[in-house]
């Protein structure tokens, strides 16, 4: 297990798998029960320590690393009084919500 603070991490880890052939998962949020953050005699990166969320209330646009949960970027965007339309529960990853297309409360307005 890797647990990358930045991107300089995630290359690395990239690169040690590859140049030893490992198998390669990937753990944002860590929410999966499937356990799909999980690959047998590979190298599983850890990107949970990432949570940085920034907010620019002018634009209304969120930079979220792929470690954050929900509840991250909700602190940080109801400061703003904005919100994201995605998820209802608080401790999935923001990363599995945006890949996996998690549906919230207002995603339909």
């Amino acid at each position: 297990i890797v647990r990358c603070a930045g991107a300089a991490d995630v290359i690395a880890a990239v690169n040690f798998a590859r140049e030893n052939k490992l198998l390669v998962a990937v753990r944002g949020g860590g929410h999966n029960i499937a356990g799909s953050a999980v690959c047998d005699g590979g190298l599983m990166i850890d990107l949970s320590p990432m949570k940085s969320v920034r907010v620019d209330p002018a634009t209304r646009r969120a930079w979220v690393e792929p470690g954050a949960t929900l509840a991250d970027v909700d602190a940080e965007t109801q400061a703003f009084e904005l919100a994201v339309p995605t998820g209802i529960n608080s401790t999935t990853g923001i990363s599995g919500l945006t890949l996996g297309g998690g549906f919230g409360w207002i995603t339909r307005k």
